[in-house]
């Protein structure tokens, strides 16, 4: 190979890494502004970010943990989700609420039936009230124990509507699964998580449920 072709070849290798870093950048600063306009209740390019969302969400996530960490970035995309999906989910009348097994007492008595946990309203944990106020504003409440479980609920029951409890991780593949069967969400986060006695913000759980869901 001539000193020419090697040359030619070097100056390829830079052109190359400086659009890498260019696109980087780019993508770096799309987020950083499509967060801020997020929290204006104003979305970027709303059809796009789906897309870009549901089906490239990987890589966002790389490009976020040079900026962040990954449970901030599954609450960025799940708070997208809420406002992306606000006003088809007010349309809704089929909607379920789905609650985590988790919120419940350790010494829950509700026993596993073929809908999830059976709730008996004993009061030890907050998950009674909850589906109380959720009936009386249109909800059929699942209390499930596991993603195999909401699989089966969703596909019995079909609902036009969803909204979830669930931590981080669970809430954004969650979202994500139903965004892609073009399912309207909506979500609220655990206050605390890791799956033995966690905690939400049950006062603010309510007030979304009896009034406006996002």
């Amino acid at each position: 190979m001539d000193i020419s072709s090697m040359w030619i070849f070097e100056y390829l290798g830079i052109i190359s890494s400086i659009l890498i870093v260019l696109a980087i950048l780019l993508l770096l600063t799309a987020i950083i502004l499509g967060y801020y306009l997020l929290k204006k209740n104003k979305i970027l390019f709303p059809k796009l970010s789906l897309y870009i969302t549901n089906n490239f969400y990987s890589i966002l996530l790389r490009m976020f943990l040079i900026i962040g960490t990954e449970d901030t970035f599954y609450k960025v995309a799940s708070d997208f989700y809420n406002k992306y999906y606000c006003e088809e989910f007010k349309k809704s009348k089929n909607k379920v609420l789905i609650l985590p097994h988790c919120l419940r007492d350790l010494k829950c008595p509700g026993k596993l039936g073929p809908d999830g946990v059976e709730c008996i309203f004993c009061g030890k944990c907050p998950i009674g009230r909850i589906i109380k106020v959720a009936e009386e504003n249109g909800y059929k409440t699942y209390v499930v124990p596991g993603s195999t479980f909401l699989k089966r609920v969703l596909k019995e029951k079909r609902p036009d509507g969803v909204f979830a409890v669930a931590c981080h991780n669970d809430m954004f593949h969650g979202m994500n699964s139903l965004s892609r069967k073009n399912i309207p969400i909506q979500g609220q986060l655990l206050m605390k998580d890791g799956c033995i006695s966690t905690l939400v913000d049950v006062e603010e759980l309510i007030s979304r449920l009896k009034n406006e869901p996002c």
